[in-house]
């Protein structure tokens, strides 16, 4: 099982909770943290972002143990369910860009919806200076299924130049790009934030 928790620190801790949570042994190495975001734009500087798994037992356990850390004010603990994950050995401290995206895509859209990200990210890569770690889905609620994105640009201008919509007039638009067009219809809502990716737990 996979958990995308949010978690807010003391004002001016986050590294430090970052560095804790780096070399934590989560419920007794049952839960592991296999990517930990800090913010750079989008969200508050006195958070940490992390996608734990395990077994719903020692996720629980592991949401306690951080929970107690120093630092730690709150933990948000959002349940999702991988739709597929294809790079998450790039999931290292790294000074790229990792992107946070999540996309509110209505419930009766969501198999259309994935549809039309999953089967063209081969070509997405190709074209782009991005790398696809993974896409997950939280339960529905109220007609709406949110899908939480991770992908890694090399900075901010190679993630600006892969969007569809920012393509040079008149040249051709691949098979990508009109697919992520066509997927706006799935959806009522996005949202992304910049991190950089500080490595998982032990």
């Amino acid at each position: 099982m996979t958990e995308y928790l949010t978690i807010r620190t003391a004002p001016n801790r986050a590294a430090g909770v970052g560095e804790a949570l780096r070399s934590a042994r989560l419920a007794g190495g049952q839960a592991r943290a296999l990517g930990l975001f800090a913010p750079q734009i989008g969200a508050s500087v006195n958070t940490i972002f992390a996608i734990v798994s395990g077994a719903s037992e020692a996720l629980g356990q592991a949401g306690d143990e951080i929970a107690v850390m120093a630092d730690v004010a709150t933990v948000d603990r959002q349940p999702v369910e991988p739709a597929s994950e294809r790079n998450l050995d790039l999931l290292e401290d790294s000074p790229a860009m990792f992107t946070n995206r999540w996309f509110h895509v209505r419930s009766d859209r969501a198999a259309d919806f994935e549809a039309a990200t999953i089967p063209v990210w081969d070509g997405f890569e190709t074209d782009t200076k991005c790398k696809v770690i993974g896409l997950w889905h939280a339960p529905p609620q109220d007609g709406v299924t949110r899908y939480l994105l991770v992908a890694k640009y090399d900075d901010l201008a190679a993630w600006s130049a892969s969007r569809y919509f920012n393509l040079a007039p008149g040249s051709r638009k691949p098979e990508w790009a009109e697919s992520f067009a066509r997927r706006r219809d799935y959806m009522t809502d996005t949202s992304v934030i910049a991190t950089r990716c500080l490595g998982g737990s032990a």
